[in-house]
């Protein structure tokens, strides 16, 4: 196995052009272990060295940047003229990569208030597997030249193409921001965040984290934020609205805010040494009936569980803790019933003595053959991240 490390698209050209065999791209390597694991490959590309600021117009409120820079360092360079790109993905926390997490999927709760990475991109440039180098969109948010080559990168887990250069539309930061938070299960949790939804408030983020501990059920964190006078306004308007679902709130001050979110943070990440983790993506309705369906089948497996949701979102991470063979019954389990009422799994961080239990993808997709079909026009050779989608290509 050879590592190349490129520092800009045409290096990445080049080393596919000039190398035959299966190819892994690697940034910080924080979602390696999501979805099916790929067989040892004849090249890896780590795009650790494809990284910087590329352009810059703070006016415009758009940049440019290469697709190995990391988030927290792109934050920092935006953060000159208090702007930034509207992502707070816990992996950031860990080094993942602009490109990374596009790939990925990825997001975090700010995705509440102004979408995915997918909904921020306004331009890309992709290597294909034979070298090809590839471009859409642009550098201006009214572009639509081109077929809209982001959203189709957008968890595609690298085995697609290549992403080398990404061109994102900016937000200002907001001059202040509180967190309301407060005890609640599942159930008043989602109450919650389906009262806000068809209230005028307009949240900035959502979320949930069950608790581990027995005879509690967990804790909702709701934040809002704009200028100092509308906040205050809106996180008291917050506070009455979570009394009316029986969730005692309170408004947090700012350490204990930032403590807050920083264990939500490393809830979402898991972390432990042999730990499953599964994100289900449903209609935020359905939090209670997969949060109650994952308790009992943990008890049964004997595994300990932990949930954390974007409540409002319905991305749900769900981690259990314990036998690798309870583990794959659990999963396997939780994972029919919750693909019977329509919501999406993904399988994340497992050992794998569960690969052993359970297949990583599950059943097929209606759109299998759709996505058959966009894997053999991308990459015809079945070159980039072999096993990442096997059984399904």
């Amino acid at each position: 196995m050879s590592v190349e490390r490129p520092t800009s698209a045409t290096g990445v050209a080049e080393a596919l052009r000039d190398t035959t065999g299966s190819v892994l791209v690697r940034g910080a390597g924080t979602k390696q272990d999501w979805a099916g694991r790929v067989t040892e490959p004849d090249l890896v590309l780590d795009t650790t060295r494809l990284a910087g600021l590329l352009t810059y117009n703070p006016a415009d409120l758009t940049a440019s940047v290469r697709a190995g820079t990391t988030l927290v360092d792109l934050q920092d360079q935006l953060g000159v003229n208090h702007q930034w790109l509207a992502l707070d993905p816990p992996s950031a926390d860990r080094g993942a990569t602009v490109g990374g997490v596009l790939a990925a999927g990825d997001s975090g709760p700010s995705r509440l208030r102004y979408g995915g990475l997918r909904d921020l991109v306004i331009g890309v440039t992709i290597v294909l597997a034979d070298g090809t180098v590839a471009r859409s969109g642009g550098h201006v948010i009214k572009n639509v030249a081109g077929y809209d080559l982001a959203k189709l990168m957008y968890g595609s887990l690298g085995s697609l193409a290549v992403v080398a250069e990404i061109v994102v539309r900016l937000h200002p930061r907001p001059a202040t921001a509180l967190t309301i938070s407060g005890p609640a299960d599942a159930d008043r949790a989602t109450a919650a965040a389906l009262a806000l939804a068809a209230s005028p408030l307009e949240p900035a983020a959502v979320e949930w984290v069950s608790d581990r501990s027995p005879g509690r059920s967990g804790q909702l964190l709701v934040r809002v934020d704009g200028s100092r006078s509308s906040t205050a306004s809106a996180a008291a308007r917050v506070r009455d609205l979570l009394s009316g679902v029986r969730i005692i709130g309170r408004i947090l001050d700012d350490e204990s805010a930032l403590q807050a979110w920083q264990r939500q943070r490393m809830a979402v990440l898991g972390g432990d040494d042999g730990v499953a983790t599964m994100r289900i993506c449903s209609l935020p309705s359905q939090l209670p009936d997969i949060a109650a369906l994952a308790s009992r089948l943990a008890q049964a497996a004997g595994l300990e569980l932990e949930v954390v949701s974007s409540v409002a979102l319905g991305i749900h991470t769900v981690h259990l803790r314990g036998t690798a063979e309870g583990q794959g019954r659990t999963i396997l389990a939780l994972r029919e019933r919750a693909v019977a009422g329509g919501a999406s799994v993904l399988l994340r961080t497992r050992t794998a003595e569960v690969d052993e239990v359970v297949d990583a993808l599950g059943p097929e997709p209606s759109s299998v053959e759709l996505l058959r079909r966009i894997k053999s026009q991308f990459d015809p050779g079945g070159r980039l991240a072999p096993g990442r989608f096997r059984p399904w290509y």
